[in-house]
């Protein structure tokens, strides 16, 4: 696994659940199966993607296509109507908007086919889940890939399945993945929203204020790097990256996942605190703060001190960034 791969032990909520991530083959076992039909794994023959004509929908199409799966697509732009694509297929998948999937999901729901498979791939899980359930009478398995269209493969990337009603259908998905050595999670909706508000909701709500901060302080981004640190170069590449996606994704996955504002309180909360600290120059007080953050993260700091070293090794061998003069 990568540096940028590596996965840090999460308590959600009361339980105390941890984002372990599970061995994909016996994912299934830890799973509760409402609709459990047989002990045997299902055999989808035609897999439908609501939304197929976008970058994750080709990305998944390619995939089941070169796993001999029929695959059909439909959108917007098809001639395949999406009522159409629900009804033909095995499993269906909704990949599409966040704030369109619900609407989706309850129009094609009651279309799929009873001994079926209802999948969505948005990146909220709790009222997804709740609309497929509702919805329909097929097997539910929300989704969530933590990826993007740009990956090569599985391999290493974490998948994350909340097995609502999975019937016979979770042995065959996490068995699928694992063969390709995807990091399967299995979670439940309201575990999954809960760790989203960490691993996307704070992370990108303080990089793009980090971007509004440069912006209004009238530094030139480019008069920036001219000063770097390795460490903040590979920090900018990450805020970079997140801004040079879709906004309306990321107003989604801000606005929509009903956990994010109490998460987001308490940044602000903790950046006013630590505000307050240097602005009174309490030295002892600024270290305790800086201890116990320390503390919280254990041995994964150093682990992250060791991957992150590595990568700042490769961005230094390699010399320059892409379009640069040598």
């Amino acid at each position: 696994m990568t540096g940028m791969e590596k996965h840090q032990n999460l308590n959600v909520g009361n339980q105390n659940h941890s984002l372990r991530h599970q061995n994909p083959n016996s994912a299934h076992q830890n799973a509760t199966h409402e609709n459990q039909s047989s002990n045997s794994a299902a055999a989808p023959k035609v897999i439908g993607i609501i939304g197929g004509m976008g970058q994750m929908g080709q990305w998944f199409k390619r995939f089941f296509e070169k796993e001999g799966y029929e695959v059909l697509a439909a959108s917007r732009t098809t001639a395949l109507s999406c009522e159409d694509c629900a009804k033909k297929s095995d499993v269906v998948i909704i990949t599409i908007p966040i704030d369109q999937t619900v609407a989706m999901i309850k129009r094609i729901g009651p279309l799929i086919k009873e001994e079926g498979l209802l999948m969505d791939l948005t990146s909220i899980k709790q009222a997804p889940v709740q609309a497929m359930l509702e919805s329909s009478r097929c097997a539910v398995i929300g989704t969530h890939p933590m990826f993007g269209p740009k990956i090569r493969s599985f391999k290493n990337q974490t998948i994350v399945l909340c097995p609502a009603r999975p019937g016979n259908f979770l042995p065959w998905l996490s068995g699928i993945l694992g063969k390709h050595k995807a990091l399967i999670k299995i979670a439940t909706p309201e575990q999954h929203d809960k760790a989203m508000t960490i691993v996307q909701g704070i992370t990108h709500f303080s990089s793009i204020a980090m971007c509004h901060s440069l912006r209004e302080l009238g530094v030139p981004i480019n008069e920036t790097e001219d000063y770097s640190s390795p460490m903040y170069r590979v920090f900018m590449d990450m805020v970079g990256r997140i801004m040079s996606h879709d906004s309306n994704l990321y107003a989604d996955i801000e606005m929509l996942n009903p956990l994010n504002p109490e998460a987001l309180r308490k940044f602000i909360s903790n950046a006013q605190q630590l505000l307050h600290i240097i602005e009174s120059k309490d030295k002892g007080a600024f270290n305790n703060y800086f201890r116990e953050a320390s503390d919280y993260l254990g041995d994964f700091k150093f682990e992250a001190e060791y991957y992150s070293t590595m990568l700042i090794h490769y961005l230094v061998d390699r010399g320059k960034r892409r379009g640069e003069k040598p």
